[in-house]
């Protein structure tokens, strides 16, 4: 097996452990004392890593991995730290201020034109003369050719209110929904733990908030006991899940080859150089 061969194949199994490893998160939450909060994010082990935690009585720990290398946490705070009094202890210039600093540039940079005695701005525009001197063209001016050219580009471009049509399109919003229920549904939590105490002292909105709960989760809120004449809030919340890229890929494929889809993209793009000629052209 050649050697090309062999590092297509690690590029190969790169890209799928990149789509099919899952993203895990979790969540932990008790409102009993002492309070209590857990929330998770992990990816690819430390490649994407973030963790924050608190207890009643104690400071918020956190802590952010990306890729392997920790950028927020308590060991990150004292390398930055470390380092910090290592350079300011060896190099004693690095005190100076950066007012100092930006003084001293200015005073060495050198002069561009030291025999002239010119202190403006280089000239860049280049220009051509004839035998006697005279000016004949400016190399950077416009032709009427070219400026008519410009104008006929102008006049293909898209009509001013051109995402109307999309806007109005209902195959783009069904899209959009499908999409969404699609991607919702594939990041649901697996575990859903809830159970505790909860309640408010008003009949009518708790009886509106219990049967609202019982129609949209009822397995989720059988441990749940609800109250109507007092204020209730003790119990405790408990989510695991994890997400696979790749079924998201899949999903977004799906999403952008509709038709009114495809539209819409295109027009974006059409209108985006559009604004981007013309603010050149501005110029």
């Amino acid at each position: 097996m050649s050697l090309w061969m062999i590092l297509l194949l690690l590029v190969i199994a790169f890209i799928i452990a990149i789509l099919c490893i899952p993203i895990t998160y979790s969540l932990k939450v008790s409102s009993r004392k002492p309070y209590e909060f857990d929330f998770r994010i992990e990816w690819m082990y430390r490649v994407l890593k973030v963790h924050l935690a608190y207890k009643q009585g104690h400071p918020l720990f956190k802590e952010v991995y990306v890729l392997g290398s920790m950028k927020v946490g308590s060991a990150r705070d004292y390398e930055d730290w470390l380092n910090r009094r290592v350079k300011e202890e060896l190099d004693p210039l690095a005190t100076d201020s950066k007012e100092d600093v930006d003084t001293k540039e200015v005073l060495d940079e050198p002069d561009p034109y030291p025999l002239s005695g010119y202190s403006g701005p280089e000239p860049v525009q280049s220009v051509r003369f004839d035998a006697n001197g005279q000016v004949l063209e400016s190399v950077d001016t416009t032709s009427p050719q070219e400026e008519t050219t410009k104008k006929q580009e102008d006049t293909k471009d898209l009509p001013t209110y051109w995402w109307w049509k999309h806007v109005s399109n209902p195959k783009l919003y069904e899209a959009l929904f499908t999409v969404s229920k699609q991607c919702a549904s594939h990041a649901s939590p697996r575990v859903f733990q809830l159970e505790g105490d909860f309640g408010i002292p008003r009949p009518y909105e708790m009886g509106l908030i219990t049967a609202a709960a019982y129609t949209l989760c009822p397995k989720q809120v059988e441990q749940v006991n609800f109250s109507y004449t007092e204020f209730a809030y003790t119990g405790s919340l408990t989510v695991k899940g994890h997400m696979q890229l790749g079924v998201f890929a899949f999903y977004g494929t799906l999403f952008i080859v509709k038709k009114a889809v495809r539209e819409c993209l295109m027009d974006s793009a059409k209108a985006f150089v559009q604004y981007r000629r013309r603010k050149q052209s501005a110029k």
